[in-house]
């Protein structure tokens, strides 16, 4: 379960990159996040992949953050969450199961 509660990201060079988005992600439930470039799309999963931190609102779910204990279950979770950006910097020299590997 992920929700987004009337979520803003504005980063330190003044670009807003979010402005009152809100939505619920139930558990097992799978979604596409599609959008012009510069929507928000890879800030959206940065902050669902605990990368990032809301300006203002909340993101809340199953995820440790939620939890006591805070930010010591980040690397944790991060490891049960794939993302992989446009600009993936892959090595080239490795096949993919490496690639990931090296991520985890």
């Amino acid at each position: 379960m992920i929700s987004f509660q009337r979520v803003h990201k504005r980063y330190p060079n003044g670009r807003e990159a979010l402005s009152e988005v809100s939505f619920d992600l139930a558990s097992g439930e799978m979604a596409f996040l599609t959008g012009h470039s510069g929507a928000g799309k890879s800030t959206v999963l940065k902050l669902i992949a605990l990368l990032e931190r809301p300006t203002r609102g909340q993101v809340t779910g199953e995820r440790p953050g939620d939890l006591q204990g805070g930010s010591r279950g980040i690397p944790a979770f991060r490891r049960q969450v794939g993302v992989v950006f446009q600009d993936n910097k892959l090595l080239t020299d490795r096949p993919v199961y490496d690639n990931v590997a090296l991520r985890s």
